[in-house]
């Protein structure tokens, strides 16, 4: 395997497409929509697009809740449409990844629908069924969980069975214990591939098996999920998730990507410690899941020590040509920007951090433009899961990156000052969700004409990743770290770079043995008119300021 390949080295930007850009003005997002901006995903430095469910749906969890796995969603625009923007996107040198949910379906899918109509219906086997216990079968099969909580199974009194989801009742999981059901799931990997997108980020893909004999979980004292344990909700997760199956799924999905030239890669949404998902990527052998998400390092605060210990983690588990990703933001999670109290400084040494260290980036769309969470009532909440929630006392936690709601963090994307945000052609249409409150001061057109705005720093950022092979595809290795400073050093055959970046509200002061360096972008746009960032062999960092140096050669 050659380890130059395209995804090593990119950087990835998640697009809602419900809330990217309306064309129609009926308030609701779509490809036209996403088309439209595509040139402006491009200037910005951006490489790949990974894309939230666009299929057919209910719209119940919208978009991850499919009927179609084949086809568009009719308020997102149609196949041809689909067509015309991934062909802007390869024009533009841009690449387009697809969410793909192999765990569940809509409730709504013809396929369930079969399978709900009669014990012995052809498609009753592509979906978990089980008697209940008790006399009358009443109490579901097992103990198992859903995710946000409650019995993992609803009742079907037509057929007087329980089916099992793993999310929420309007997703009955998909049983692949069933060869019919996995060469229908693998050939529609085949039909996107074969249409030519670059990949799939992979929904939930932890909890695609089960155990066989729905054995009961174990009792465990912990109530919130973590990255660091499989058990939550008191059980622990043992026949529920992380089942070998679901690992030898990896490496047979990883066997239909390899048949394709150009390459194409997989990301996988997994919640599990960074050694379990290194497991799902193939361990030594690598031949799994080309990248997994780590959201050990998301819940980290603004403070030196504590991420420095999740990136040394990343690096003794990631070790070449294994590789870790960098995330701040998604469609489930609290925005960034409000978690760092919409400190400017502070999300520009952040973005500094993410788009330097080895790793593969991923960023959410308005982060770079700093988006906040906006508050929403969980009665009213587009979200079911703040609807199931609305009794709850603690709303959301800054601490723990999340919300109850999550439309608070899929707000539609503020591109200019005028009503609606510029999201909408129609400036009186109620758009599907509220446009953040902050949105005349904080968006594209604004940061666009402003040197020093957080937009323009993203866009500096992702232009010296580009030119600079060493920020691609360099080893890492940390100089300095204390409570206020990290120093870490790429380095490459080519060139050497070393990046600096002070995490306090004052002057840090770092020595640096370190041949003459010459500084290639500060967070501090003013900071190479002079040469007052550097005395000899120190460091001279500004407040919350984040620097990038290169390793000038001898003679140069």
């Amino acid at each position: 395997m050659s380890h130059d390949e395209w995804w090593r080295r990119t950087t990835v930007y998640q697009i809602y497409p419900r809330s990217y850009k309306d064309s129609t003005g009926n308030g609701i997002g779509d490809l036209p929509g996403i088309i439209e901006k595509l040139d402006y995903l491009a200037e910005l430095g951006i490489e790949t697009i990974w894309l939230s469910p666009i299929y057919p749906s209910p719209q119940e969890d919208h978009g991850y809740d499919i009927s179609d796995y084949r086809n568009i969603n009719p308020e997102y625009g149609t196949m041809a449409d689909f067509d015309r923007m991934l062909k802007k996107a390869h024009d533009l040198g841009l690449r387009i990844v697809l969410d793909m949910v192999l765990n569940h379906s809509s409730d709504k899918h013809p396929w369930f629908i079969e399978s709900k109509s009669s014990r012995d219906n052809p498609k009753r086997d592509w979906y978990i069924w089980r008697d209940g216990r008790k006399p009358g079968g009443k109490a579901p099969p097992n103990n198992w969980k859903a995710m946000p909580g409650g019995p993992a199974w609803r009742y079907d009194p037509g057929t007087e069975q329980w089916y099992y989801f793993h999310f929420l009742p309007f997703q009955p999981d998909l049983n692949w214990w069933n060869p019919n059901v996995q060469k229908e799931m693998y050939d529609t990997v085949r039909y996107w591939l074969d249409k030519g997108v670059d990949g799939f980020r992979l929904d939930i893909f932890h909890a695609v098996y089960q155990d066989k004999n729905f054995k009961n979980n174990p009792f465990s004292f912990r109530v919130l999920p973590s990255e660091n344990s499989t058990a939550s909700l008191f059980q622990n997760h043992v026949n529920d998730l992380h089942l070998p199956e679901t690992f030898e799924l990896a490496r047979n999905l990883r066997k239909i990507l390899d048949e394709y030239d150009p390459p194409r890669f997989m990301v996988g949404e997994i919640t599990a410690t960074p050694e379990i998902c290194h497991k799902y990527m193939g361990g030594a052998a690598n031949d799994g899941l080309h990248l997994t998400f780590q959201f050990n390092f998301l819940r980290c605060r603004f403070n030196a020590r504590q991420l420095a210990r999740q990136i040394k983690h990343n690096e003794r588990v990631f070790m070449h040509p294994a590789l870790p990703t960098y995330v701040y933001s998604n469609h489930d999670l609290m925005r960034i920007f409000t978690r760092v109290s919409e400190n400017w400084d502070k999300m520009k040494v952040l973005a500094t951090l993410q788009l330097t260290l080895r790793g593969v980036p991923f960023i959410y769309y308005g982060d770079e433009i700093g988006m906040s969470q906006v508050k929403v009532k969980l009665k009213t909440s587009e979200d079911p899961i703040g609807r199931k929630f609305w009794w709850s006392p603690i709303k959301q936690s800054k601490y723990f990156a999340f919300a109850f709601s999550r439309d608070g963090c899929r707000t539609p994307m503020q591109w200019n000052s005028e009503p609606n945000a510029g999201f909408s052609p129609d400036e009186e249409v109620k758009t599907w969700l509220r446009i953040g409150p902050k949105y005349k001061k904080v968006n594209v057109a604004i940061q666009d004409k402003n040197p020093n705005s957080l937009l323009n720093t993203y866009r500096t950022l992702l232009q010296v990743r580009r030119e600079n092979i060493a920020l691609q595809a360099g080893s890492f290795e940390f100089l300095h770290e204390s409570s206020g400073a990290l120093v870490y050093k790429r380095t490459h055959p080519e060139q050497v770079i070393i990046v600096a970046l002070n995490f306090k509200k004052k002057r840090n002061f770092i020595s640096l043995a370190s041949p003459r360096l010459e500084l290639i972008f500060s967070t501090d746009i003013k900071a190479g008119e002079t040469d007052a960032w550097k005395t000899d062999a120190t460091l001279n960092l500004k407040p919350y300021e984040g620097m990038i140096l290169r390793e000038m050669q001898s003679g140069s």
